[in-house]
């Protein structure tokens, strides 16, 4: 299977998973650790990181839009990206009848159609590691710094070294890892950050400031653990 198929293959799989998911229990309540972040007193830059309702919001990778819940709550103008044309439509009419109105486009880690400097403030949820080479994450954020403002945030969020998804994954080499024993993503190519530093590392490249924490939680046996950044 070429890349091309493989991607194909990915956005079926995607397809499947978001409308048997929206017939019975989809995700609709925000990311914790991005709460917290976002909306809390722990990072450095303080109330410069609080959102008000002026500002402009984009998710990238929104899926069914529930970490826009808050923003949306409060009066900022939301956007949000996926990778397919139905996932788009099924979450913008999902958001509709929680009484919400958010544009949600086609549009990727690499390609977001938008002018530059456009966004206060950029969420990147378990996403980017989906990227899964050194010059795509590089593509990624360079994109992400262009749809910002100047001064603009960017919030990521992505799989820890403890994460079960990392642990178990397959080493290719230079940070590139397959997805197995896991889900109907095993065999997809992740892009994993072993350690807060090297999340740090390319943060730096394109933002002035970064601060980076990570959150671990044992469920049960079930590892789940997160790097997250809060970057401007």
């Amino acid at each position: 299977m070429n890349k091309t198929e493989n991607t194909i293959n990915q956005q079926d799989k995607w397809n499947d998973f978001y409308i048997e998911k929206a017939k019975v229990n989809y995700l609709k309540w925000p990311n914790e650790p991005m709460i917290k972040t976002l909306f809390g007193n722990y990072s450095k830059f303080g109330n410069y990181s609080k959102p008000d309702s002026s500002w402009k919001i984009l998710d990238v990778g929104c899926g069914f839009g529930n970490n826009l819940i808050p923003f949306l709550d409060i009066g900022c103008d939301c956007y949000g990206v996926e990778i397919d044309n139905n996932i788009c439509n099924l979450t913008s009419e999902l958001l509709k009848k929680r009484g919400f109105k958010a544009k949600i486009e086609f549009g990727s880690n690499r390609s977001l159609p938008y002018d530059d400097g456009y966004f206060d403030l950029l969420l990147s949820v378990a996403t980017i590691h989906y990227e899964g080479t050194e010059e795509n994450i590089i593509s990624a954020l360079r994109e992400f710094r262009r749809v910002l403002k100047p001064g603009g945030l960017l919030y990521i969020a992505t799989a820890g070294p403890n994460h079960r998804i990392y642990t178990e994954s397959q080493l290719l080499g230079n940070h590139r890892y397959k997805v197995q024993n896991y889900d109907f993503r095993d065999g997809q190519e992740f892009f994993f950050f072993d350690n807060k530093k090297y999340l740090e590392h390319y943060l730096l490249n394109f933002f002035e400031h970064t601060e980076v924490g990570q959150i671990t939680e044992d469920l049960f046996g079930f590892k789940v653990d997160h790097l997250i950044s809060l970057s401007w």
